[in-house]
């Protein structure tokens, strides 16, 4: 269809060819198909958009359901932050369409564009004293008057990767962690300071935290020797281990609220077993376990000290990259639980007041307040933003501006063909990841953020590569998987969605009735049903949802943490979260299952007509085996890194693929004002 030029809709100013709009100083991209929209009710504000007008303007060659107009719908209002039942900008006419209600104009032409005219302001705002290598693409909304700045400028440029920032007590330093070519060392630098000086080198080491004092520096060092180090800020060769992990136990984070008391959280060797909340007291050596997280998931995974060092807020990662937030008082055990945090926060600070807790999801910082549940935006980037700490003086936080990039590899099964070399399929700077290979083998899809996006792209037989589907934010692309045919392919979203996309169009619908899956498993073979991973009276078993209906039925009833339908269609292989081994449970049966395997505890794996392949850390060689049965003894087929590796095989057991992870690089930002 036809757009507009740059015009102003209500309090955004919109540039329909670049898919943006402006709304002060940040900017938002949408998809293709929501801007197609929004120019159309821009034609004739007011007017009354009927249903197959819209459907036939938007989607002029394709047939899609309305399924497919209402997500539309639904995204342009999460853009224009517009609420249906009091709409600012876009009104539902009950069974007949929709219409534009905000004013529309159109600026007086300038030399410039809209970005033009921008970019002087932005550069007076927010390029002050940031190099522009460091600043180029970012953005800041503002929170006071017009002449509010936010002055945005590297902590640290070492190389390698730097991460975990921590402010001293009075605001004056900031501890880290600096990794590079497998060595880690804790690092403090002042905000003012041009060095940064060295604490402690150590194998693993995360998570530093501050004395009470400001003093010692606490941080944990991983690995076999895992355990609780103390070291004197002045005094760097003066280092305590204040608590030795057990056998197979680890630790994640560790903080001092007093002299005499960490508080931890720590992870029991038993499998599957989540994370938990401990407070440790340094004088009598006795531990007290203060949460025990039910739900399925990973467990307390992060924790955050408030200024006065009263409580803590505790992360609960749940399954399908949900969160929920605990305010914790350690002294007393007491918790308050806060269901409805953004699910996107795996790291939080508290802000100096303790009435708020700060954030960054990938896309920018924002602040939650826990009075009322509102969510601020505080500043956008198309950078990767993580893990913020905020100075207990002053306003000034240091956040992550991290950089992980991985590879697309293809490469010849060694058990089919031993002649070829490996190939890179696709690479960027940013992460490519989760291959999967389609039904023919000569397509293979991956999930890629080189955009700023999270998309699906595609690599065609003569080995270019097209952009299939994707989403505003990145890493909001859960999992997806080839349907039989490769003529869909399964996603599952952000938004709690399992959506249908079409291979040829790129066109998406959600299937109806689907409640929150955090996980995509496998299609049935006939490509009528997913199974999926959904929560029922606590416990995550597999259901197969019917794609026409949407009707669902529960398969398993073991605690179910992977499955994948067996060669025959009769059963599910199935590995369980707390209990090691491979299972089988009849797609007709009880759901009751039948242990076929002890021992497995497999990262990644899938079941083929010839047999079994999978990741497997815990051999002597790390890498991707292959079993002829589901009982036969494992053959190595690729030696790997031990890390956690997705892989494919083609359906012909000609091809490999896999993700090439390189060594992250990241560095500190200081953002102030």
């Amino acid at each position: 269809m036809q757009t507009l030029n740059t015009l102003r809709i209500g309090d955004f100013d919109v540039e329909p060819s670049l898919n943006r709009l402006y709304k002060g100083h940040e900017m938002l991209t949408v998809e293709p198909r929501v801007m197609d929209l929004l120019m159309l009710l821009a034609e004739s504000p007011g007017q009354v958009f009927g249903r197959d007008e819209i459907l036939q303007r938007v989607w002029p060659e394709t047939t899609v359901q309305d399924d497919a107009l209402r997500r539309v719908v639904t995204l342009l209002r999460r853009v224009l932050d517009d609420d249906p039942k009091e709409p600012r900008y876009i009104e539902t006419i009950t069974r007949r369409g929709y219409r534009l209600v905000a004013p529309v104009s159109r600026p007086d032409p300038k030399p410039t564009d809209s970005v033009a005219r921008r970019t002087p302001r932005l550069l007076a705002g927010i390029l002050l004293v940031v190099g522009l290598s460091v600043a180029t693409g970012w953005l800041v909304q503002r929170g006071g008057t017009p002449n509010t700045q936010l002055d945005l400028r590297p902590l640290t440029s070492l190389p390698g990767h730097e991460s975990d920032p921590a402010f001293s007590p009075d605001g004056s330093s900031v501890a880290f962690i600096h990794e590079e070519s497998g060595q880690s060392a804790l690092l403090v630098k002042g905000i003012r300071d041009g060095e940064a000086r060295q604490i402690l080198q150590r194998p693993r080491l995360s998570a530093p935290a501050w004395s009470p004092g400001g003093d010692r520096l606490l941080v944990v060092a991983g690995g076999s020797d895992c355990k609780i180090l103390s070291a004197e800020v002045h005094h760097p060769s003066t280092v305590q281990s204040l608590y030795a992990c057990s056998e197979g136990e680890r630790l994640d984070t560790v903080l001092q609220p007093d002299d005499e008391t960490l508080i931890f959280n720590r992870r029991p060797a038993r499998f599957g077993s989540p994370w938990r909340v401990h407070r440790y007291d340094l004088v009598t050596r006795e531990s007290t376990q203060l949460t025990l997280p039910s739900e399925p998931g990973y467990g307390d995974l992060s924790l955050a000290l408030s200024p006065d060092r009263q409580k803590v807020a505790v992360i609960r990662h749940l399954i399908g990259e949900r969160s929920k937030l605990l305010i914790l008082d350690w002294a007393s055990g007491a918790q308050e639980v806060i269901d409805h945090f953004p699910d996107t926060s795996w790291h939080v600070s508290w802000s100096p007041d303790a009435k708020s807790l700060v954030f960054a999801d990938g896309t920018g910082l924002y602040r939650h307040y826990l009075e009322g549940g509102r969510t601020q935006r505080l500043l956008s980037s198309p950078r990767d933003l993580r893990q913020p700490s905020v100075s207990p003086v002053g306003h000034r936080v240091a956040v992550v501006d991290q950089r992980f990039r991985s590879n697309i590899v293809r490469q010849p099964n060694p058990l089919v063909d031993v002649t070829a070399e490996p190939e890179v399929i696709a690479s960027s700077t940013r992460a490519e990841f989760m291959p999967r290979f389609g039904p023919n083998g000569d397509r293979l899809a991956f999930i890629s953020g080189r955009s700023g996006r999270s998309e699906i792209w595609v690599s065609r037989p003569d080995g270019g590569l097209d952009r299939l589907f994707g989403v505003d934010r990145p890493n909001h692309i859960h999992a997806f998987l080839w349907s039989p045919a490769g003529d869909r392919i399964a996603v599952s979203d952000h938004q709690a969605r399992l959506l249908i996309v079409d291979t040829a169009t790129g066109d998406s619908e959600v299937v109806p009735g689907s409640p929150f899956s955090g996980q995509l498993l496998d299609w049935s073979a006939d490509g009528s049903s997913i199974y999926r991973l959904e929560t029922t009276d606590g416990s995550p078993e597999v259901w197969r949802v019917r794609l026409d209906d949407g009707d669902r039925r529960q398969i398993t009833r073991c605690g179910a943490k992977a499955a994948q339908e067996s060669p025959d269609g009769k059963s599910l292989y199935v590995t369980r979260r707390h209990t090691p081994g491979l299972w089988r449970v009849e797609l007709e049966g009880d759901g009751r299952p039948t242990r076929m395997l002890d021992d497995v505890v497999w990262h990644a794996w899938m079941s083929s007509d010839r047999g079994i392949y999978s990741f497997e850390a815990t051999l002597a060689q790390p890498g991707i085996y292959f079993r002829e049965s589901v009982v036969g003894e494992p053959v190595l087929v690729l030696p790997l890194p031990t890390v956690k590796l997705d892989f494919s095989v083609s359906k012909d057991h000609r091809w490999l693929s896999y993700a090439q992870a390189a060594s992250p690089d990241g560095d500190i930002i200081l953002i102030e004002g």
